[in-house]
Formats: structure tokens, C-alpha cells, sequence
């Protein structure tokens, strides 16, 4: 749902092929969106919690 609320697009989108996500902002994405979707505001968690379900950086 963030990465499709016109809202958020400068700060996360989808990437150009569609496959991926691009975090543009990562002060923003820490203080904005992480505490409305994940209740909490830990970029590093975040990415623990993405590697749980096979999500790599690219």
C-alpha cells in the first residue's frame, strides 16, 4: 500500500522494472512511514524484517 500512495513517491516508489523498491528519502521513510506501517522507526529492523521473507538488496 505505501509504495502505491502517490503520498510517499519521493520518498519510496517502486523501482523501474517493478520488481524492487527504491527508499529515496531514508530520513523521511525513518521519521514518516516506518512508524505507520511497522510501528516502529528502525531502519535496520526493517531490513532484518525484509530479509525474513527472502528480500535482498540490489
Amino acid at each position: 500500500r505505501m509504495l502505491d500512495d502517490g503520498q510517499f513517491q519521493d520518498v519510496v516508489s517502486w523501482g523501474v522494472d517493478g520488481s524492487s523498491f527504491v527508499v529515496k528519502d531514508m530520513n523521511q521513510f525513518t521519521t514518516a512511514i516506518l512508524p505507520l506501517h511497522f510501528k516502529h522507526s528502525n531502519f535496520a529492523s526493517f531490513v532484518r524484517q525484509l530479509n525474513k521473507y527472502d528480500f535482498h538488496k540490489v
